[in-house]
């Protein structure tokens, strides 16, 4: 027996199933998050960021470099030699306050990303379930064809037989032709929704293959508005890099006023002296005070106190927005909700029905085709506003988590 046998034909089954495994981009919402936390280059980019202005804010708290000086002085057979080592000393406390104005300053910046994440991992939320209701919309006009094509031929055979109605015929293929029509422009708007979730993950990437699975429907309870406005103010990151802000411009302001406040200068060193017949080492020791005349920090004082009061002015009207939004975004989600929940309710399988008993009445007679196909459409319409009604309670849901600044479902 030929042990390679086994082995070959795994190969074979192999190279069959690859393509259409790579095919299959069939993902979850919480699979679609990984995929974009892992690819999309945006998120690469806030943290790079980050990693700069740490880097800058580092040089705002660095004492000044010591400096080595020699020199040499030779006049009437003498000789003098130093080699002094020179250092400014920050006793003024004015390098302490700068570091801790840099670190309020890459807080700043990390909320301000995180809120930009925030944003762009909601867009790709509302991509997905955008694509997902895309799919449905487009699974709902596809089953709502075959019924009427198989009415047309129906209506098609009896025709032939001379036993139909010419104009119930004609009144259904013209139905059937809008309906083919309004079924291809749903198809151009799933790739259209196919082509955005795709946008937000690695370049290159298959988007034609893209298919969303879940529910729209949202299970979750709603917190109370009480609950999510405080959340929102200790996690929105735009208010919060505001108020990083104002610590930071309140440090450089203290800073600014240490200016005033002098940092000696001191050099020591060795000193050597040659003279005829005698040659000497010593030391040399200097303290060099400057003396703040032309320039004590008032510019500085100033500008950082007016960046200080413009970012107090700019983190008050941002909490105050941060509680708008929220408002807003709970009261537009309870709508939402609640009119998805009546609207589902109060159809209930109506439309099923009605569509049933519009079938048997025509075929006995006791209607025209006008009101078959009326019954049919608003079957149909009322399975799309359905889903309408259930992905802007969705959306709603993101625009919650927007408002809050994380994610609450």
């Amino acid at each position: 027996m030929n042990h390679q046998t086994p082995r070959f034909l795994l190969a074979v089954l192999g190279a069959l199933l690859l393509p259409l495994i790579a095919a299959s981009q069939e993902l979850t919402e919480a699979e679609a998050l990984l995929r974009f936390e892992r690819e999309n280059a945006s998120l690469k980019g806030f943290a790079a960021q980050v990693r700069g202005i740490q880097a800058d804010v580092r040089l705002w708290s660095r004492p000044a470099n010591p400096s080595v000086t020699y020199s040499q002085e030779d006049a009437a057979g003498t000789r003098d030699e130093f080699l002094l080592l020179q250092q400014s000393l920050p006793i003024n406390g004015r390098l302490g306050l700068m570091r801790k104005a840099g670190r309020a300053t890459v807080s700043s910046v990390e909320a301000d990303t995180a809120y930009a994440r925030l944003q762009l991992r909601s867009d790709f939320r509302a991509a997905f379930f955008g694509l997902l209701a895309a799919q449905e919309r487009l699974a709902l006009l596809e089953s709502g064809l075959q019924p009427l094509r198989e009415i047309a031929r129906a209506l098609g055979e009896r025709e032939k037989e001379g036993e139909g109605s010419t104009f119930d015929k004609l009144r259904t293929e013209r139905e059937l032709a809008e309906m083919e029509a309004t079924l291809e422009a749903a198809r151009i708007l799933m790739v259209e929704a196919q082509a955005r979730l795709g946008s937000f993950l690695a370049a290159g990437s298959e988007t034609a293959t893209l298919k969303a699975t879940g529910t729209l429907a949202g299970a979750e309870p709603l917190p109370s508005l009480e609950d999510l406005t405080a959340r929102a103010l200790k996690a929105r990151g735009d208010y919060l890099a505001e108020q990083r802000r104002v610590e930071r411009f309140g440090y450089e302001r203290k800073a600014a006023g240490r200016i005033i406040i002098p940092e000696p200068t001191v050099s020591a060193g060795l000193k050597r002296i040659t003279i005829p017949g005698l040659d000497d080492k010593g030391y040399a020791v200097s303290v060099a005070v400057p003396l703040p005349l032309f320039e004590g920090g008032g510019p500085q004082r100033a500008r950082a106190k007016a960046a200080l009061e413009q970012s107090e002015a700019a983190a008050a009207t941002l909490r105050r927005a941060a509680e708008t939004d929220v408002r807003s975004a709970y009261e537009a989600l309870r709508s939402y909700r609640r009119i998805a929940q009546d609207y589902v309710r109060s159809l209930g399988d109506h439309g099923e029905k009605l569509s049933r008993i519009s079938r048997l009445s025509y075929e006995e007679g006791e209607q025209g085709i006008l009101e078959l196909l009326d019954s049919h459409r608003v079957a149909l319409n009322s399975r799309l506003q359905a889903l309408e009604l259930a992905l802007s309670a969705k959306m709603a849901e993101i625009e919650l988590n927007r408002a809050v600044g994380e994610e609450v479902f």
